[in-house]
């Protein structure tokens, strides 16, 4: 879903920009539980990279 959203909000032909921090306010958002920054990381690398999102996003969940 954060990665959904990020895409959304990009300008045209800019990159998505989708945080950690966007993974754990969507999890409370939607889902009503907090989540360790590490755990929404982990979970966003797991995604970035199934989604190949290379190609039209950026994250900051590999620092």
């Amino acid at each position: 879903m954060a990665i959904a959203e990020a895409r959304r909000r990009a300008a045209r032909g800019e990159p998505a920009i989708v945080t950690v921090g966007d993974v754990t306010r969507v999890a409370c958002r939607h889902y009503g539980h907090l989540v360790e920054r590490e755990e929404a990381a982990a979970a966003l690398r797991r995604r970035f990279e199934a989604a190949d999102c290379r190609v039209d996003c950026m994250t900051d969940a590999f620092d």
